[in-house]
């Protein structure tokens, strides 16, 4: 995330800017979710992390994707199962079915544009409830917090806009 307009976030010409049009969504919003999802300081900078895992008990940054690979093949099966992946930290419970096999949730590109069709999903529910909609990426089940989430999304990609 950008400190001052000499940083400014530019979103052209990226996966986030591609992967946005063709799920008509908003690239900010879609780096909101994922900066909010797996977010990562790393080298003096913050940002989504391609390779984030999270289970019920731990969250791990794995360096790169294959050491992404090894770590979900060595964690316990059971883990894994509800395990969140990649920088829209996709659940593997609810949307593993998604992909043909769960190890492509840790592809950048792929777990993008599956986070995408998911928002995407969640945003057509809600048209008329943005926040609310947003926050069904995060819970369906759990109103309060998900338009808590939906809000704290929302006013990032306003921060990131204007940066």
């Amino acid at each position: 995330m950008s400190a001052g307009p000499a940083d400014a976030l530019s979103l052209a010409g990226t996966i986030w800017e591609e992967t946005g049009r063709l799920a008509r969504l908003d690239p900010y919003l879609l780096y909101a979710v994922s900066y909010v999802e797996s977010r990562m300081d790393r080298r003096g900078r913050t940002g989504p992390w391609p390779y984030a895992v999270r289970t019920v008990t731990d969250s791990y940054y794995p360096a790169d994707f294959g050491a992404a690979m090894e770590l979900i093949h060595r964690l316990p099966t059971e883990a894994v199962k509800d395990a969140d992946l990649g920088w829209m930290q996709v659940n593997v419970r609810w949307h593993g079915h998604r992909v043909p096999d769960i190890s492509h949730l840790l592809h950048a590109e792929i777990n993008l544009r599956v986070g995408a069709g998911i928002l995407r999903e969640a945003l057509d529910s809600l048209p008329d409830d943005p926040a609310l909609a947003v926050g069904r990426y995060h819970t369906w089940m759990d109103v309060p917090r998900a338009r808590a989430y939906g809000a704290r999304v929302i006013a990032l990609r306003d921060r990131l806009r204007a940066t």
